[in-house]
């Protein structure tokens, strides 16, 4: 009896015990059941808060790119945009101000019931309607595309200065917002205000370019009629671009047609390399003049045997008794090969590399000048190399950038700069903070007599030589034509790449280079019209300066 009531004892504390743990763990899910439902209704209210006003973006953008006068190359075009709260009202409005232009997206928007905005070519008046004129990224014509580039569909540079200079543009964003209350439906609330946000002063910070937007579009005006090709300004002595064509240019808002199109209109062809042909005679000219007068009476066949191959001149033309300033004034391939051959490969290679050629330039992430090609010094050892390289043929090429350097030297008494385009940052009160290149390079690659004696040569090569078709008639120039061969035929006849490069003058001196280059074609008579009509234009802007 005594065993049975002891473990009758044992069973009942037992039950209790097993009792309590069931207690204590329903104690526990009900406080974690009312802590999750606390954690819910937080949640729910920090929600529903969030949904009690909503945020229209109606326009962002960021830093403006400039030109070297601080006059703006984005942001420049103004137009209306409305920001609309969907009410029957307001978009019947829209709807009568723009002739049902809009009529399919209008009716969408009312049916979503979202506040929304709008491009307008005019202001439309309505209580539940905001207007703001506000500055679009690009304008249709955009003025310099192939140096501002475009941005990527997340609004980052994707190409250009707008690539190149991305972190410094992006430092300055602006936006205008506007802010509704909002129902537990997200329809706007009538009657309530709005509350508007604009800080688009602040993208009025940005970068300034070289650029001088009058002589970009000097350039750009004259170039339409090249079809394929480029056009560079530099100015002197800095070798600054002033202006920089790239043909055929683009819409940086139509990105997707342009990429599409088989012409590669996104390539910038100033930066690409080509053969230059007889421009290149400058270099092998410029040597000899170092060097001493090596040929002193030298008579021209119209044709020269190098290493078993026949040379000729242009069109085979013979130039008879010519010394180096009639060889640079008709062209004579005959005198430069017989002057490589005097000097030596080297000496005119170093020359080249001394005057930017063969090197590459970068002004930004992304935005870079192709080097070209030289040849190896060995190379010019065999006689045809040497030959062909006299007169910018066989295994060299050059970019429009680079042959403005190039003239840029023999304008600014012999001293090489490197080509300039990132003139500095500009701070949101419009103040112009001066950037110098870490690659900026500046040599003396000539002495200043013979670029003295160059610039003379050209002078009377822009008057009276090959160079006299596409000289400007109300300034002085000087002129170096080239018409490089490319091996290329279409329909029969050889394609050929035609170079203009020369200097604009006022009464002191050169002011401006000038590169004009048309690509792959089979006659090249609208370069030197392009050439022409820029120097009137930039000899017209010199007689206006005033002195300082």
């Amino acid at each position: 009896m005594q065993d049975r009531a002891e473990r009758k004892k044992q069973r009942t504390a037992g039950r209790k015990a097993y009792a309590l743990v069931l207690l204590l763990m329903g104690l526990l899910g009900a406080a974690g059941y009312s802590i999750a439902n606390v954690s819910g209704d937080a949640e729910y209210v920090a929600a529903a808060g969030q949904q009690s006003t909503y945020r229209l973006d109606v326009v962002k953008d960021r830093g403006t790119i400039y030109d070297c006068n601080l006059r703006p190359l984005t942001g420049s075009r103004k137009h209306w945009v409305a920001a609309v709260a969907p009410t029957i009202e307001a978009v019947g409005a829209i709807e009568t101000a723009t002739g049902g232009a809009y009529r399919d997206r209008l009716a969408a928007a009312l049916e979503d019931g979202k506040p929304f905005a709008i491009e307008l070519e005019r202001p439309v008046k309505h209580d539940c309607v905001d207007m703001f004129q506000v500055a679009g990224r690009y304008e249709e014509g955009q003025l310099a595309p192939h140096v501002v580039g475009y941005l990527d569909g997340q609004g980052i540079g994707a190409a250009g200065v707008e690539l190149a200079m991305d972190d410094a543009l992006s430092l300055h964003q602006g936006a205008v917002s506007v802010y509704y209350h909002v129902d537990a439906f997200g329809r706007v609330i009538a009657g309530d205000k709005r509350l508007i946000s604009d800080t688009m002063e602040e993208a009025e910070g940005g970068v300034a370019v070289t650029i001088d937007a009058d002589i970009q579009r000097i350039a750009e005006e004259a170039s339409a009629k090249l079809g394929k090709g480029a056009v560079v300004i530099t100015e002197v002595p800095d070798c600054k671009i002033r202006a920089l064509c790239s043909l055929p240019d683009f819409e940086p808002s139509q990105i997707g047609r342009a990429a599409q199109s088989q012409d590669s209109p996104l390539v910038n062809r100033a930066f690409c390399a080509y053969a230059p042909g007889s421009v290149f005679k400058l270099v092998t000219a410029a040597v000899e003049l170092e060097s001493g007068p090596l040929l002193r009476d030298f008579t021209c066949t119209g044709a020269l045997n190098a290493g078993g191959m026949l040379f000729h001149c242009f069109d085979g033309q013979s130039h008879g008794q010519v010394d180096l300033a009639g060889a640079i004034e008709k062209s004579c391939n005959c005198y430069f090969i017989s002057a490589a051959r005097a000097i030596g490969g080297q000496p005119v290679l170093s020359m080249a590399y001394n005057l930017g050629l063969g090197a590459g330039q970068e002004f930004g992430r992304g935005l870079f000048m192709n080097a070209g090609a030289l040849p190896q010094g060995d190379a010019l050892e065999n006689a045809r190399a040497l030959a062909n390289f006299s007169f910018g043929q066989g295994e060299v090429s050059v970019t429009p950038l680079q042959m403005c350097g190039l003239m840029n030297a023999i304008a600014a008494d012999g001293v090489y700069s490197s080509p300039k385009l990132i003139e500095g940052l500009v701070s949101g009160e419009g103040e112009l903070t001066p950037q110098s290149p870490v690659t900026d390079i500046t040599r003396q690659a000539m002495s200043a007599s013979t670029a003295k004696r160059l610039r003379g040569y050209l002078v009377q090569a822009a008057k009276e030589g090959t160079g006299a078709g596409g000289a400007p008639e109300n300034c002085v120039s000087g002129i170096k034509t080239g018409t490089a061969q490319t091996g290329v035929y279409a329909n029969g006849e050889e394609l050929s790449h035609f170079w203009y490069c020369g200097f604009v003058c006022d009464e002191k001196g050169p002011v401006y280079c000038v590169t004009v280059l048309k690509e792959s074609a089979v006659q090249g008579k609208e370069v030197g019209q392009v050439f022409q009509e820029i120097g009137e234009k930039l000899g017209e802007r010199l007689k206006e300066k005033p002195e300082e």
